[in-house]
């Protein structure tokens, strides 16, 4: 009849709108108008899917029963991947999860709505019968009246108990869909071995659809309706299997994002430990180098000193021309002494690094920085946040004309703080799982890992690490503070 055409036209408009949002939240778009390629989705489902529909019914009833069902699942996925391959580009293990988790979930849940069609039905007929007795007794209806409306109330109250059983459907559909496009890593990259990981609860859920399909339809032709009366388990079995196999879809994809966030975890893992030995090898090198330029500052005045006796006590008559370059050696000489004096020599030497590469991007850079009193703190971890901290700071000044880094520690009981205030252009964005930015290079695994190794260092002194933005004097800046706990002697 004329409902049912279209409530089925309907069911198929809605099934190719919610298979093209789940495309897309997998798959980047071809075409420039989403519009268009969304018209072009949902006419191709309504208008294919029809005519299989209206073909189908032209085979005989004992083939219409029990092929029928698989037909219709066959040529909707073939008309899907025809469409996927239009209007989306993507990579091909990706598409193919799609499109059998997408038949999959819609075929298996059949089986999971048609028990409510039968119990609606069973419930409608005793309410039926007692309303119209009822009607009959006091008057309110005639015979005449019911006999005359009795097929259109028919066909009302079959059209009303499919509507519902297909919103049901859709819904949960919906939700099945939406679990896995959420659940789903977008940027990764599928391997082989995970595809098939993936794939095969789909394959074994469209599996035992159609085994479901067959047993429904059995050679005597039994409807699925009478499957219900004789076995009435199955009101409740069906269903239950039909929702614990798309939640082991559901669950893979669960299992399957936790297997690559371990792995991402485990690979920033092992690159924060590279990045802290180099940190610790090269502190142990600029260790060397401090013992070494110290010692050749001392040798060097000693020389000086020597040499401008020499001079005052034998030769008078160069003194006037020796005097001037002699006091240049001595400048040079202290140039090699550190503007900063933090307490600690590696300390010293990270701000005068910092302090010469702003000095070569022109930035302004200012330091009130002293290494923490006493012995609960280790050099190596200490190197790794200031270091870490002004590397990113002169990096994001960079892209700041006349950029200012600010830097300075202090004591708060048995608490000891580093502060570096910089400029910055742009938008802080942090990531859901530290709360930590994110990087802005496109290699996202093997950068921002400068503020993950500050705050691993920070844990080790049951300490935190507050990130945040403000604008002064009319500049964006972003504040990094770190707070580390010192044990009371």
């Amino acid at each position: 009849m004329f409902e049912e055409r279209l409530l089925e036209l309907l069911v198929y408009l809605a099934g190719g709108w919610l298979g093209f949002r789940y495309g897309e939240s997998f798959l980047s778009l071809k075409w420039d108008s989403r519009a268009r390629a969304a018209s072009v989705w949902l006419l191709a489902c309504g208008a294919g899917q029809m005519g299989v529909s209206l073909l189908l019914e032209q085979l005989p009833q004992m083939l219409q029963s029990i092929y029928g069902s698989m037909a219709s699942l066959l040529a909707g996925a073939l008309l899907m991947v025809a469409l996927q391959r239009l209007c989306f580009a993507g990579e091909l293990s990706r598409q193919v999860f799609i499109l059998l988790s997408f038949w999959a979930g819609w075929g298996i849940l059949r089986f999971a709505v048609s028990p409510l069609a039968h119990v609606l039905f069973d419930w409608w007929n005793p309410l039926w019968q007692y309303l119209a007795e009822e009607g009959l007794a006091r008057g309110l209806l005639s015979a005449d009246w019911l006999l005359a409306n009795m097929q259109e109330i028919s066909r009302l109250t079959l059209f009303s108990v499919l509507l519902v059983c297909r919103l049901v459907q859709l819904g949960l559909f919906a939700l099945y869909l939406r679990l896995i496009a959420e659940s789903f890593p977008k940027p990764y990259k599928l391997k082989q071995q995970e595809s098939l990981f993936l794939l095969t609860p789909c394959l074994a859920v469209l599996a035992i659809d159609l085994t479901l399909r067959v047993m429904a339809y059995s050679v005597d032709n039994s409807a699925l309706m009478l499957i219900y009366d004789r076995a009435p388990e199955s009101l409740l079995l069906l269903p239950m299997v039909s929702l614990l196999l798309l939640g082991l879809v559901v669950s893979a994809v669960f299992l399957f994002r936790g297997l690559v966030q371990f792995k991402e975890e485990e690979q920033r893992r092992l690159l924060l430990e590279k990045s802290v030995a180099d940190v610790h090898r090269q502190v142990r090198e600029l260790e060397d180098i401090y013992g070494e330029i110290r010692g050749l500052r001392h040798d060097l005045r000693g020389h000086i000193g020597n040499l401008t006796a020499y001079v005052q006590g034998h030769l008078p008559q160069e003194r006037e021309e020796l005097e001037p370059y002699l006091a240049g050696m001595e400048r040079t000489v202290a140039g090699l002494d550190f503007a900063d004096k933090t307490g600690h020599p590696i300390t010293d030497i990270i701000l005068h690094q910092a302090r010469q590469q702003a000095k070569k991007g022109g930035l302004h850079f200012s330091a009130d920085f002293h290494y923490p009193p006493g012995k609960d703190f280790d050099v190596y971890d200490i190197s790794v946040m200031l270091n870490n901290a002004l590397e990113n700071a002169t990096e994001a000044c960079g892209q700041v004309p006349r950029g200012e880094i600010e830097v300075r520690s202090y004591m708060r009981g048995n608490l000891y703080f580093l502060e570096v205030v910089n400029d910055f252009a742009g938008e802080l964005r942090r990531r859901e799982d530290t709360d930590l930015p994110t990087t802005t290079k496109e290699d996202g695994r093997h950068h921002g890992l400068g503020l993950a190794n500050i705050a691993r260092c920070a844990e080790k002194y049951r300490g935190t690490v507050d990130i945040g933005t403000e604008t002064k004097e009319g500049r964006q800046k972003f504040r990094l503070t770190v707070m580390l706990y010192q044990r009371s002697d």
